[in-house]
């Protein structure tokens, strides 16, 4: 599949690592590409999901993103065979660099960028812009599906999360403040997977971000909160020594300033209520991704990809570890 789009290549190997996509990196003699296999039981309408990137891509004039690649023969951005839907993009310059790897000025520049990419979105009718997964941030919607598994058990694993279950439904008014928010911020695009890892970096500049399947209309401060969440502390995401599981203020601090100054820079400050969100944001994203943990843990890891037992229990762990440390209403 990978010639359709890069012609002929001259090696193949898997890259990245993704939780959901399948993602390959394909050398060539003009140059290397991304080839992914998008996973239909997550993204079912891959169609609106390439028409999405594609609209954000024309809008900004291929700034702050990869650039998607069309079939050789063909021009199609989307192919689809027995094994799922595939496109591909040129590979973008720069590498991510792990929460561990970042200090504060690294981070501070990767939220500017952030910034930057709201800012040249601003503009941008959310209306263009198909909503491809409904609800996909939405606290109380990932705290009722985890009080569901709790109560179907499908693999027995409840009775031995009893402390994580707690936790979920003692921090649930951070479900009913990110509903209250999302009612009162403007509704524009974002990225809302726009954690560390997915910002890429040449030297300590970064570059672009990345992966851009959950790109949809919503609120910005989504976007902030999974970085602080991935960038305020130094502890991986499914990190097991929960005493490392900790918010760095300085780091938190150099996100949220670095964010402010791309967005002004780009010509688009956020306005009163969105300030208002990003000081919370770190905690409602922090509390919602614990809950969707818990709940494929609960589950028996149907949804997140795992690379070893109990891998989706030990970032469900992490993170409300996390939250107990994130500044909180």
């Amino acid at each position: 599949m990978a010639e359709q789009f890069a012609g002929a290549v001259t090696a193949i190997r898997p890259f990245g690592t993704g939780h959901i996509n399948d993602t390959y990196l394909a050398e060539t003699a003009a140059g290397e590409y991304v080839v992914q296999r998008v996973n239909t039981a997550v993204f079912s309408d891959p169609e609106a999901v390439t028409a999405n990137i594609l609209t954000v891509h024309r809008h900004g004039g291929g700034a702050l993103m990869p650039e998607p690649v069309a079939t050789v023969k063909s021009g199609q951005w989307l192919l689809s065979d027995w094994f799922g839907a595939w496109r591909a993009w040129r590979r973008a310059p720069g590498a991510p660099r792990d929460s561990a790897a970042a200090d504060p000025p690294a981070l501070a520049a990767a939220a500017e960028l952030l910034g930057r990419f709201h800012g040249l979105l601003a503009d941008l009718d959310p209306a263009t812009v198909t909503e491809t997964l409904p609800g996909f941030h939405d606290p109380g919607r990932r705290l009722a599906a985890l009080r569901a598994v709790v109560a179907a058990d499908p693999c027995g694993r409840a009775a031995t999360v009893q402390d994580e279950i707690a936790v979920a439904n003692a921090d649930e008014s951070l479900a009913a403040l990110a509903g209250e928010l999302g009612t009162r911020v403007p509704r524009r695009v974002a990225h809302f997977d726009a954690k560390l890892d997915n910002i890429l970096f040449v030297g300590d500049d970064p570059t672009c971000l990345v992966d851009f399947d959950t790109l949809m209309p919503g609120a910005c401060f989504w976007d902030v909160g999974d970085l602080l969440r991935s960038g305020a502390t130094t502890a991986a995401e499914d990190e097991r020594d929960l005493d490392r599981a900790v918010v760095a203020p300085d780091r938190y601090r150099a996100i949220l300033d670095g964010y402010r100054r791309g967005r002004g820079a780009g010509g688009a400050p956020p306005d009163a209520d969105e300030l208002e969100a990003l000081e919370v944001a770190g905690a409602i994203i922090t509390y919602e991704q614990a809950v969707r943990f818990l709940t494929d843990w609960i589950a028996g890891d149907v949804y997140y990809r795992i690379h070893r037992p109990e891998q989706n229990l030990d970032r469900a762990r992490a993170q409300f570890r996390l939250l107990a440390s994130m500044p909180k209403p």
